[in-house]
């Protein structure tokens, strides 16, 4: 146990920074991750990147890869002057549909205008009929009734001998 946790810990040099990283020419991926590991947000994470000189091409290709909220990186990128349109482009041709790249540039803040020429521009069918509906939050567990079921295990306590 001791040998993999000194692994981890050697994996994220000290004191490595995504500028760091980024000038030693890691991998967007390993950046990221890195990052992530030191507990930073995906949302600074991508304001030093970019500040450092990384394209949000390849942002948004590690973002896909690596399975991240497409919404807060997007947001993130805007915040910094790079349009939704080049978002939403980057991350198509990074594996995602253009649906959920427009779903995600919406979720972000884009305008649906700028999302639905967008669209059309990557020649999306139908991109003058896109339209975008906020992921609802799970409804809560029902009322009157305890999120748990069973007894608390209040067994016999045995004698000592």
């Amino acid at each position: 146990m001791l040998v993999l946790l000194s692994l981890l810990l050697l994996s994220v040099p000290a004191g490595a920074t995504v500028a760091g990283d980024i000038a030693a020419g890691l991998p967007m991926e390993q950046v990221i991750q890195n990052a992530l590991g030191t507990g930073m947000t995906i949302e600074a994470i991508v304001a030093q990147a970019l500040e450092a000189g990384a394209k949000y091409q390849d942002i948004v290709k590690a973002a896909v890869a690596l399975k991240l909220d497409l919404a807060r990186v997007f947001k993130a990128c805007m915040e910094h002057g790079v349009g939704a349109a080049d978002l939403m482009a980057a991350a198509v041709q990074a594996g995602i549909g253009m649906e959920q790249a427009a779903n995600a540039a919406m979720a972000a803040g884009a305008k649906l205008a700028e999302v639905r020429q967008a669209l059309a521009n990557m020649g999306y069918p139908g991109a003058d009929d896109y339209t975008y509906s906020a992921p609802t939050p799970p409804p809560p567990p029902p009322s009157g009734t305890p999120s748990f079921l069973g007894g608390g295990g209040g067994g016999a306590v045995s004698p000592a001998r």
